[in-house]
Order: C-alpha cells, then structure tokens, then sequence
C-alpha cells in the first residue's frame, strides 16, 4: 500500500493552524483559564510525523514557519510556568493566613 506524501503546502497551513492554536491557548493561560494541552500536543506530533516523512528538499521550505511555530511554543511555555509560579504564591500566602488565624485562634466571622 502506498501512503500518499503530505503535501508542504498543507503543512504550511497546518503550521500557520497550530500557531494560532498556541497563541489562544497562550492568552487563555495569561487569562488565569485552564487550559488542555492534549489535542495540541497531539497536532504537533502528527505534524512532525508528517514534516520527517518529507525528503529534505521539499521540507526546507517549512523551516521558517516552524521557527515561528517554536518561537510560540516557548511563549506559551513561558506564560504556564509564570501561571504555575503565580498560583504557587497565592497558595502559599494563602496557608500563611489559614496558619495565623488558626494560631491567633481568629476566625473569619470573628473579624466582623
């Protein structure tokens, strides 16, 4: 059975498609949304299946556009852990005053 070559322009597409993937998913993480990260990863791997099963001539060409698609991974990766450390902090400052109403013996309805 012959598998038919993807063609580079429909993975051009398929680049510029998961760009802008990444790039909502990017403003929905800096947004505080919980974001799900599964059938993007998924997209990235059929597309890099896809890109390694070209020859080398015909591949090139996509270079630039994955360059882009890296560059917007890396800013989506950036804003997670930034959310992921903010989340951190709140938790934290948050288990600081639990701890010290609890050792002041203060409750919540007690401040009123």
């Amino acid at each position: 059975m012959n598998i038919p070559m993807p063609e580079p322009e429909d993975l051009a597409t398929s680049i510029a498609e998961l760009a802008a993937m990444i790039n909502d998913t990017k403003v929905m993480a800096e947004g505080g949304q919980l974001v799900e990260l599964d059938l993007l990863a998924m997209r990235i791997a059929v597309l890099c299946d896809a890109i390694a099963s070209l020859p080398l001539d015909r591949s090139r060409p996509l270079r630039p556009a994955l360059q882009t698609l890296m560059s917007e991974l890396d800013h989506l990766d950036y804003s997670l852990r930034r959310r992921n450390v903010d989340l951190s902090l709140d938790l934290q400052q948050a288990d600081r005053r639990l701890r010290a109403q609890l050792a002041y013996g203060a409750t919540p309805k007690d401040r009123k």
